[in-house]
């Protein structure tokens, strides 16, 4: 339960940069994290959030290549670091299955 609860938190953060910095090329992974976040409320099947996480990570685009550019260095480095959390972390818990 504890992990679902992260989880949670985790795509929460991901879809809020999502929404805020991503664009047009970032719909289907919205759309697939708004998914999983109902799963999570609804019905924890881990085997389907895991199937679906990777779903995010296509070969080309997707959350592998999404990051938020800023000209200030120290800025951007900012702005990604919840990023580069939330995907390691959910990452670490799907995997530990």
């Amino acid at each position: 339960m504890k992990d679902i609860k992260i989880l949670k938190t985790q795509y929460q953060i991901l879809l809020d940069n999502l929404i805020h910095y991503g664009d047009k090329s970032n719909i289907p992974q919205i759309q697939t994290i708004k998914y999983i976040l109902n799963l999570l409320d609804s019905n924890p099947d881990m085997t389907q959030i895991k199937t679906m996480n990777e779903s995010l990570y296509p070969p080309r685009g997707g959350l592998g290549e999404f990051y938020v550019w800023d000209d200030d260095y120290d800025k951007r480095i900012d702005l990604n670091e919840p990023i580069d959390k939330a995907k390691s972390i959910t990452w670490e818990i799907l995997m530990k299955d």
